[in-house]
């Protein structure tokens, strides 16, 4: 603890020293009961069992299916710290996050109990706390957790046997809908059923001598004069009387090594409020120059400009004294969502106005990366010892910004993230629409669960609302279409849970976030909520009904914001789960890590509506990838082409949680999937794309930029060993944000000879640049009358950090992929590009980053292999 005579607010982490064991129901056998073991914290049981040896990784083979009874298991853990000296009057104890029915003893007594997952918990314990030199200042923490998956089924039944009223009866209750815990742990169509328990975030002593910083709002107005009027409403625990101001200064715009050189306001000191508890000061600047907050790829100032953010320091002080300090970042934007009804069809507009420009949305839905998200907490966030090379949450997020997404929906059945995602959203251009948690099911809305869903909303809106990426509040996610629809052929007598969606949530944020939009649930809009015409839709159609991708082009969303195809992950992923005798595409625990509850040859047979049949697990990651790849592109290019009805499209998903076959472009084990490689240009700030419409190819433009686009489309149809069959050429000229059908090809010259040709274009612009490019093929992967490429693979030292890898093919070489086998080289790096197409006599070259297990030169040529859709290389 602090000097008593300090002033300052100060914070000790109590990570260290837990331990924890089982709690034995009554007539147990005492001879299998756990002895104390080791507790990592932040942590979940479920991964210290692991670690101890007791379970096998749930993530390998079949394990997660013999975890089952952890769940089903109270746990307790315990630590011991120490305290040299008298605490403040003012101390709490803050648990940032327990998972989840927690109650929590110090020193032998009672200190209280803890019911959600997602925020914070804090108790007073200045007068509890036990201190001074040796044992005399040892105090006792302990938590004991109860099983979530029991206590929602004792909750059910509570709920049942008290309800009299018929419109609040309902027979299809789940265990997850009682508790307030992320709903993905209880499993999903694309995660294991591990809902685990745990102290999944830091453990904090807090003493409080005289008042802390709390959290802060933004507000911006943009003023005739191109001035902007920032106001900053800081919020302040007040611990004990006297006065108190906030000293808050804007340091710089830009990062700390490319800091803009614009002149910004002198420091401002405001005084803070009397009273007790949280009180409110605020301050407000006049910025002469105000630097704008851009979303990726649409910054004015270039493609590669990441957003302009303010530094702003706050420094609370009393006397000139300090007392608490945080430093923050602060945009300067506007960001709308514009419904208006629709002046040529029938319907309403869905689309975001950023800074006075409608922009098109790309990008994605997060799911939490990993199923025990305590190890994402470990591997990211707030941590001294902070590793960039390994944290996950970066690099996926790099890889967004790689992608050209705009904007992330963060999904309502997992988390509201850590404070380090939403800061490397704020720095990279990510918009975020934000769901609260409550995802897929029915939901208890009335007496103490509505208050609870109001005490959580408005902790997280708190937390959340001063970054600039935040762009949307959403109530839920598919829980209007869920009684619309009347999933399993039936619903309840009113949708349970709306009273949350309709009142509760949309009152928390018209008073916390007013700024910021509110919708209540995703899709909703029109009578029905997954309407074409208004709102947002969920296109699942494809996948759970008809089942081919070409079907995309029957849907007229206003805003996609989920559609996907499943794909296999990557052989690195494949290798952290399977032994030797399960590599193949069909055994046991290959199929075990399918959950998408499509059935898994059904999964396969849409495949092989386009490629070959599945043999090994090779043929598994080739061809479902690529089969995955192509239906993303096809979808996307279509709700691209809409643009002007529709405005957004987000596929489900950007990410995994395990090692499986799933919706996500990017796995586990952070390896890319083709779709990704492929995302690159069909989410492009300019589309070129090809459309067969019969005998002819359409040609079309779409334009994203907030700049015109002006040059020359070439388009031809060829043969496999590069044959002109019909060329053409296009005068292009679009206009900022719009889109043009430049015109057709004619493939007559192509009939019969459809299984050896292709169409490319390619928008070249004044300067002789390739803005943009395309190639589609004339049939199906599987019929293609495909010959050997003979490709010819070079490598060179590119620099000290990677090796180039030269490809040049003599023949149309179809779906190239590179990769190292996990089994010859661990952990292999993944290549700049893959799963791309070469020309008859196209050369290209791609980058590989060196590792320990990648040699360079010539060794490397005995680790890589090579496959097209011809074969192997």
């Amino acid at each position: 603890m602090s000097n008593n005579l300090s002033i300052e607010t100060t914070t000790r982490l109590l990570n260290d020293g837990w331990k924890f064991k089982d709690i034995r129901p009554a007539g147990a056998s005492p001879n299998t009961a756990l002895p104390w073991l080791t507790a990592t914290v932040p942590g979940h049981v479920h991964v210290d069992l692991q670690t101890a040896g007791i379970i096998a990784d749930p993530f390998e083979r079949m394990n997660e299916r013999g975890a089952q009874w952890v769940d089903h298991t109270d746990w307790v853990y315990e630590s011991t710290f120490h305290v040299d000296t008298a605490p403040a009057a003012r101390t709490v104890l803050l648990f940032e996050g327990l998972d989840t029915i927690a109650e929590i003893e110090l020193n032998g007594a009672p200190l209280g109990k803890t019911d959600n997952m997602f925020i914070a918990h804090e108790f007073e314990v200045g007068s509890r706390l036990r201190f001074g030199d040796g044992p005399d200042g040892d105090n006792v923490l302990k938590i004991t957790f109860r099983s979530a998956r029991d206590t929602g089924q004792a909750r059910i039944d509570a709920w049942n046997a008290g309800i009299t009223d018929e419109a609040e009866k309902w027979d299809r209750w789940t265990v997850l809908t009682f508790v307030r815990k992320a709903q993905y742990m209880y499993g999903w169509d694309w995660g294991p059923e591990l809902a685990s328990a745990g102290i999944w975030r830091p453990v904090k002593l807090v003493e409080i001598p005289k008042a802390r910083l709390l959290d802060h709002a933004v507000d911006t107005k943009f003023n005739e004069d191109g001035t902007a009027t920032l106001t900053l409403d800081v919020y302040v625990d007040r611990a004990a009387d006297g006065p108190l101001a906030i000293d808050v200064e804007l340091v710089r715009v830009g990062n700390e090594s490319e800091a803009l050189d614009v002149k910004l306001p002198s420091k401002l000191s405001v005084d803070v409020p009397a009273g007790s508890g949280r009180v409110k000061a605020s301050a407000t600047f006049q910025i002469d120059e105000p630097q704008l907050w851009w979303p990726n790829r649409h910054n004015p100032a270039g493609l590669g400009i990441h957003p302009s953010l303010y530094t702003v320091d706050i420094a609370l002080v009393s006397a000139g004294r300090p007392v608490d300090h945080k430093s923050v970042k602060v945009g300067l934007r506007t960001i709308e969502l514009i419904r208006e009804p629709d002046t040529e069809t029938a319907g309403e507009s869905f689309r975001f106005r950023v800074n006075g420009q409608d922009i098109f949305i790309k990008g994605a839905n997060w799911i939490p990366a990993d199923s025990f998200p305590s190890r994402l907490e470990n591997d990211g966030g707030k941590l001294d010892d902070l590793d960039f090379v390994d944290d996950r949450v970066y690099n996926l997020l790099w890889d967004c910004c790689d992608a050209g997404f705009n904007m992330l929906r963060v999904w309502g059945g997992g988390l509201y993230e850590s404070d380090h995602f939403y800061e490397l959203c704020d720095e990279h251009g990510i918009m975020l629409w934000q769901d609260f948690c409550y995802a897929c099911a029915y939901y208890p809305d009335t007496n103490e669960y509505a208050e609870a869903s109001r005490v959580e909303a408005v902790a997280a809106v708190r937390r959340l609302r001063g970054h600039a990426s935040l762009a949307l509040w959403c109530g839920n996610n598919e829980n209007q279409m869920m009684f619309d629809d009347k999933w399993g052929g039936t619903a309840p007598a009113r949708h349970l849970g709306a009273n949350l969606y309709d009142s509760i949530l949309p009152a928390v944020v018209a008073e916390e976030n007013p700024g910021v939009a509110y919708w209540p649930g995703s899709p909703c809009g029109g009578d029905n909520a997954n309407s074409p015409d208004f709102g947002d839709r969920h296109n699942w159609d494809v996948w759970h009904g008809v089942g081919d991708w070409k079907h995309y082009t029957e849907d007229q969303s206003r805003f996609a914001s989920e559609f996907g195809f499943a794909g296999s992950c990557s052989l690195a992923a494949w290798d952290t789960c399977l032994d030797e005798d399960d590599r193949g595409a069909y055994t046991p625990a290959v199929r075990w890590h399918d959950k998408t509850r499509k059935g898994y040859d059904t999964y396969l047979n849409m495949v092989k509506i386009h490629y070959p049949e599945m043999k090994t697990l090779e043929d598994l990651v080739y061809y479902t990838q690529l089969n995955q790849a192509d239906a993303l592109k096809y979808g996307i290019e279509h709700y691209r082409r809409l643009k002007g009805r529709c405005w957004g499209t987000l596929i489900w998903q950007i990410n995994d949680c395990w090692p499986v076959q799933s919706w996500a472009m990017i796995d586990s084990e952070l390896q890319h999937k083709a779709v990704f490689y492929a995302s690159r240009a069909f989410f492009a700030p300019v589309l070129l794309s090809l459309k067969v419409d019969g005998a002819n190819v359409e040609v079309h433009i779409v334009n994203d930029a907030l700049g015109p686009v002006q040059g020359t489309a070439n388009v031809a149809l060829k043969t496999f060993d590069g044959e002109i069959l019909a060329e053409q050429s296009f005068d292009v000229g679009v206009h900022c944000n719009d889109k043009d059908l430049l015109g057709a090809l004619s493939l007559t010259a192509a009939a019969g000879r459809e299984t050896s040709a292709y169409v490319v274009a390619s928008l070249t612009g004044p300067n002789g640049d390739v803005i943009a490019r395309n190639l589609i093929l004339l049939a199906e992967p599987k019929e293609l009358a495909l010959t050997s490429p003979e490709l010819a693979v070079d490598f060179t030292e590119h620099d000290e950090e990677t090796i180039a890898v030269t490809v040049a093919a003599k023949s149309f070489a179809g779906s190239v992929w590179l990769y190292v086998d996990p089994e010859d080289a661990p952990n292999p790096p993944e290549f700049s590009d893959n799963f791309f197409h070469l020309e008859a006599g196209e050369t290209r070259t791609v980058l590989l980053p060196k590792t320990d297990d990648i040699p360079a030169g010539e060794d490397l040529r005995e680790l890589l292999r090579v496959r097209t859709l011809f074969g192997e290389e």
